[in-house]
């Protein structure tokens, strides 16, 4: 793993294109992770330099495995581009966007979400429904590795939820609509719709591979140079790791690259 603190001038050079764009995970990237998702908090020096980056950039962008409107109220910065659900949800207008072939799983889930009642029962687990998604918490386990295998065994056997896309994250199993649509979608629509010719996304769940893949495909496809940053921590997903083009040690080290980011990128003209 390529430590990005240590390869400044190979990022600098891709920071020489214009437009650019910052595309940012929030949870483990920009805060801290927590014992529960309401606990959680946006680092304030991440808020500040990304903030201070609005006028530098072309586009910066927070997305999230939260619902949008929480993603918003969460980072609170006015002007940034918000995704919530994995790519599902889009904040446009102060409202929300939800593509028409997920609309039907709102209701989908809110069954789906009472059929894994029981699973409250066990230690430290919890149910979040999060309209089109649903996750399964169980960092407050005290027998995490276990408690994994039961909920897995629990939602195979659940008919309604035969269909749903199933994602592990971070002490969290994720219930999804089967559509093709996550976070590397969602960053392949911002790279169109803003017309970046280079960006940098900063990522740390199993998640945000989607993104990854995303970005080196459209160096590939597109007029397009972008870098993606994993943000290491004792839960990092080796899988994550492999994709990445650096690394940065954590929420504080992102707080300085962000800085860094302000003092080396012009301003937009």
């Amino acid at each position: 793993m390529r430590y990005a603190f240590e390869h400044l001038s190979l990022i600098q050079e891709a920071l020489k294109r214009s437009p650019l764009g910052l595309i940012t995970d929030v949870d483990g990237t920009i805060s801290e992770i927590a014992p529960t998702p309401q606990a959680a908090r946006v680092s304030p020096s991440c808020r500040r330099y990304l903030k201070a980056l609005l006028s530098q950039l072309a586009l910066v962008a927070a997305i999230s495995g939260r619902p949008v409107a929480q993603v918003r109220d969460m980072v609170g910065i006015r002007g940034m581009v918000y995704i919530g659900n994995h790519g599902l949800e889009r904040e446009t207008k102060n409202h929300t966007e939800l593509p028409h072939r997920v609309r039907d799983y709102l209701g989908i889930m809110k069954s789906v979400t009472k059929e894994l009642s029981p699973l409250c029962s066990m230690p430290g687990v919890s149910i979040e429904n999060k309209g089109v998604t649903v996750t399964i918490h169980y960092r407050l386990s005290p027998e995490p590795q276990t408690a994994e295998r039961e909920i897995l065994n629990f939602v195979k056997a659940l008919a309604q939820a035969k269909d749903l896309g199933v994602i592990r994250g971070k002490m969290g199993i994720n219930l999804l609509p089967p559509v093709e649509i996550n976070k590397g979608t969602a960053t392949l629509d911002l790279i169109r719709e803003y017309h970046l010719q280079g960006g940098l996304y900063l990522g740390d769940d199993l998640t945000d591979i989607d993104a990854f893949v995303a970005i080196h495909t459209s160096a590939r496809e597109l007029n397009f140079q972008g870098l993606v940053i994993g943000i290491t921590g004792s839960e990092m997903p080796a899988k994550l790791a492999a994709e990445a083009d650096f690394t940065l040690k954590g929420v504080s080290d992102v707080a300085r690259f962000l800085k860094w980011l302000t003092q080396n990128v012009p301003r937009l003209s």
